[in-house]
């Protein structure tokens, strides 16, 4: 749900032919992977951690790879799940596409160092549950930490709750980020671990320690689930 004061549209003009993939593209993309999802079951381990957050603060500030977000926002319907898209032809479909998923995404543009996106969602921290945050988004490199989930941390004073998810069968596409795709009759396991700490201000030492830490404990937790679950990253290409 789009809530007031928050910025969804971008300034940008699109040709005829973006148009056409912006009305035909996300509901062509999202109603099959919908279906794909509901054909496996949904696991979720150590939800005590989101749970916690939103118990004690109202809100949560999650910290996600960008090949997760389909996964995570399907299990998120009814939260109000708000995150980020740059003011780009891709963001605009990313933006549309997630609508199908019961999310939102606030825009920003990408060019000044995600500034606008970063002021936008810091204001949503305040207004929905669950707000998340690509780390290595929007164009990679993959599954490396980007510095702007420290920074909205610092400045919103909120902890990062960093959340993984893996599939036990499915298909990854030749994507940047090797985006999932799950088959069916599987699983999609999601798990967290224990909030950290937000950067005590936004300086950059401040924001590169926190940043480093994140980055290790996602990783980290990745690696781990996919091999607790049987999912070799290197397998199955599309």
């Amino acid at each position: 749900m789009k809530l007031p004061g928050l910025q969804y549209k971008s300034p940008h003009t699109y040709t005829r032919s973006q148009r056409l993939k912006l009305l035909v593209l996300p509901p062509l993309i999202a109603y099959p992977l919908k279906a794909l999802m509901h054909l496996n079951r949904y696991e979720v381990r150590n939800k005590r951690y989101l749970d916690d957050a939103m118990g004690q603060r109202g809100h949560a500030l999650l910290a996600l790879w960008h090949e997760s977000t389909a996964l995570l926002a399907h299990g998120y319907q009814g939260l109000n799940y708000h995150s980020t898209a740059s003011y780009s032809f891709d963001g605009e479909l990313a933006a549309r596409l997630v609508t199908y998923f019961g999310a939102e995404a606030v825009r920003g543009s990408s060019s000044r160092g995600g500034s606008e996106a970063l002021r936008e969602l810091q204001k949503a921290i305040e207004l929905v549950p669950c707000v998340g945050l690509t780390v290595d988004g929007p164009k990679g490199p993959r599954r490396t930490v980007k510095p702007g989930i420290a920074i909205l941390a610092a400045r919103a004073q909120v902890p990062i709750l960093p959340v993984a998810a893996a599939l036990t069968r499915r298909i990854r596409l030749t994507s940047w980020d090797r985006m999932p795709v799950p088959l069916p009759f599987g699983r999609i396991v999601v798990d967290y671990a224990p909030p950290i700490a937000p950067p005590p201000n936004d300086s950059q030492e401040e924001v590169e320690k926190t940043r480093v830490l994140v980055d290790s404990v996602l990783n980290q937790m990745q690696s781990s689930l996919e091999e607790a679950i049987g999912d070799d990253p290197k397998l199955q290409y599309a």
